[in-house]
């Protein structure tokens, strides 16, 4: 004889895999790289993209809702309007507990919005975790660098004129649609490559021009010797410029730090 199907089961074991898949997928966004560094190098784990996982994560957590709203109106409502009659006939008597509850949810809501320890150690440590991934070697030369078209690339980083960059591609038999709109991203996505992949091509030098280090791997140091000028004649200037800077810091750095090219701030040391 078959068995009636059990609604209670079927909830509970729906809450169950929910909460499951909640933990997984908020465990890994907590130690997911930057967005900017998981779209340059096209990360993913176990399959997914970081944008996966959120997806995942955000779903199963409305399901998570859903089914708890199943499981109080549908199974246990009858037994919850039961207990709110005869707590509130009788005096509720669990007064301590309610505002210890209410003073826990306080103190985590304030103590998170106002990064107080160790809340803030928590959110520090996740950060920490999630800038871990990212090389300095395989950072995108500017934020969000995998947005860029052609044309822009060839505008904003100087790495050389558009009819240039497309014989790059062409040479290594990479195919985009156009110059204008199509992005890093878009042109990777269609080859089956990364955004990183596609900008080392792009901003490779020929071989009868050297193997120099890149400008924006270069330090203010390094500039230094090369102008025959001291480093602080140099910070003087990029200061005059409305630019902060260290030392020790390469141009890359320098320019994201003041949301600037890095081509540029060699344009402004080198005047």
């Amino acid at each position: 004889m078959k068995s009636k199907f059990s609604w209670r089961a079927f909830i509970s074991f729906g809450l169950t895999w929910a909460m499951l898949l909640i933990l997984v997928s908020g465990v890994i966004l907590y130690v997911a790289p930057p967005g900017r560094y998981a779209h340059w190098v096209n990360w993913e784990l176990a399959g997914f993209s970081k944008e996966g996982w959120q997806a995942i994560h955000t779903i199963f957590s409305l399901g998570f809702i859903v089914l708890s709203i199943f499981h109080l109106f549908s199974v246990n409502w009858k037994a919850f309007v039961s207990y709110i009659k005869s707590k509130s006939g009788k005096g509720f008597n669990k007064k301590k507990e309610l505002a210890l509850s209410v003073l826990m949810v306080l103190v985590f809501f304030f103590g998170t919005v106002f990064s107080v320890p160790p809340f803030k150690t928590i959110m520090v440590l996740g950060e920490n975790a999630t800038n871990s991934w990212e090389k300095t070697e395989e950072r995108a030369p500017v934020a969000h660098a995998e947005l860029l078209s052609l044309d822009e690339l060839a505008a904003q980083l100087e790495i050389g004129e558009v009819s240039v960059l497309t014989q790059k591609l062409e040479s290594h038999n990479i195919h985009f649609s156009n110059t204008h709109s199509q992005s890093l991203q878009q042109i990777a996505e269609t080859n089956r490559t990364t955004p990183m992949d596609i900008y080392e091509i792009l901003a490779k030098k020929p071989a009868n021009q050297g193997q120099g280090m890149g400008v924006g791997r270069k330090t203010i140091d390094d500039f230094a010797k090369e102008l025959n000028k001291t480093s602080d004649e140099l910070l003087q200037i990029l200061k005059a410029n409305n630019i902060n800077a260290q030392a020790n810091e390469t141009l890359r750095t320098i320019g994201e730090n003041n949301n600037l090219p890095p081509r540029d701030v060699y344009k402004i040391l080198s005047e």
